[in-house]
């Protein structure tokens, strides 16, 4: 079954803050509060356009852990003062690399 144009939409809008995050770590200044907060802003933007993806397309899906991205979205807008860099950047080094290639493969198929 194919996507809907909102959700490929979505999809590569999530690319986008994707290759945001990996700038971010490439540059990798861990002590620039500015930096910081923009590398959490891409997060929340991934969060947010999981967050409006068709539950269609999250079911068709679901290796990618939609809900735990989600989930990160709403602590780093509504509780920010719980999460600490080391959790932040954890999430982009590590996860965003995963998100990249399952929306990758999702995009090549639609």
């Amino acid at each position: 079954m194919s996507l809907s144009q909102q959700d490929i939409w979505r999809l590569k809008h999530i690319l986008e803050a994707i290759n945001n995050v990996e700038e971010c770590v490439a540059k990798k200044d861990v002590g620039d509060k500015f930096f910081n907060a923009a590398l959490e802003r891409f997060i929340i933007n991934i969060g947010e356009m999981c967050r409006g993806a068709s539950k269609t397309m999250q079911s068709q899906y679901p290796d990618i852990p939609w809900a735990n991205i989600i989930s990160m979205r709403n602590v780093l807008v509504h509780e920010y003062y719980k999460v600490n860099q080391e959790t932040i950047w954890d999430i982009a080094e590590h996860k965003i690399p995963a998100l990249k290639d399952w929306i990758n493969g999702i995009l090549e198929k639609n």
